[in-house]
């Protein structure tokens, strides 16, 4: 369980990288003609990913619930506002 675990954890610090990369370029107001809180939320995986990849890699039920959450609402995120 532990492997399947890690495996699924590897591609959660890469989108963080991506997420910690925007936010030096562009910061916490990043994209535009989106909301404020928007905004905020765009760059909240930075945190959110590694602590998810860090609950995975150890065998917790919680990795993979935040892990569902934040790759969920990211996705619709970039769905809805591009």
């Amino acid at each position: 369980m532990t492997a399947v675990c890690a495996i699924a954890a590897g591609p959660l610090p890469v989108g963080a990288v991506a997420q910690v990369t925007d936010l030096l370029r562009h910061g916490l107001q990043g994209y535009d003609g989106t909301p404020g809180w928007l905004n905020l939320y765009g760059s909240s995986p930075a945190l959110l990913a590694p602590l998810a990849a860090a609950l995975l890699i150890s065998g917790k039920r919680r990795g993979t619930d935040l892990a569902s959450a934040v790759m969920t609402t990211d996705l619709a995120d970039r769905a809805s506002y591009g």
